[in-house]
């Protein structure tokens, strides 16, 4: 029991670096993103341990201070990195392209046609419900399922 006591009591460097490497290493394998900021704050605290004589309780505390900080900074974090726009048009293509210029290819009767955006063709409909004729540029100003609202660009 002592031999234990003596080992919980000496806390070292490579102690907080073994632990660095087990919550990195549990990290890679699993599906969260928790363990890799304990994980972290462990490589931080023994690193501080080589270059400062701490004691274990000042160890403890700076692992606990380093590992609540950086978890609590990565729930902020990712959502301040993403830029606002670009995450909530991810995989809708028709949202995507609000405000890019179109091409009419078929006349507009009662305010439906076709355009062309890039290489693709899509139904469309005129936003004030006027008729276009083929080759007029068009700026896109909403989307619904497969339908672009359009207006004259200008």
């Amino acid at each position: 029991m002592d031999v234990f006591g003596d080992w919980l009591l000496n806390v070292g460097p490579y102690h907080w670096l073994a632990l660095a490497a087990v919550l990195i290493g549990l990290e890679m394998v699993m599906p969260t993103q928790y363990l890799i900021w304990p994980g972290i704050a462990a490589a931080v605290t023994g690193l501080l341990a080589f270059l400062i004589a701490f004691g274990w309780t000042a160890q403890l505390s700076i692992f606990a201070v380093l590992s609540v900080a950086l978890v609590a900074a990565s729930h902020y974090w990712p959502k301040a990195a993403v830029a606002p726009g670009i995450a909530s048009t991810l995989n809708q293509r028709t949202d995507q392209m609000i405000g890019r210029t179109a091409t009419v290819v078929e006349d507009f009767h009662h305010g439906q046609g076709a355009v062309t955006v890039g290489d693709s063709r899509w139904s469309a409909q005129s936003a004030d419900g006027s008729d276009f004729v083929a080759g007029a540029r068009v700026e896109i100003v909403s989307a619904e399922s497969t339908l672009l609202k359009v207006r004259l660009a200008g």
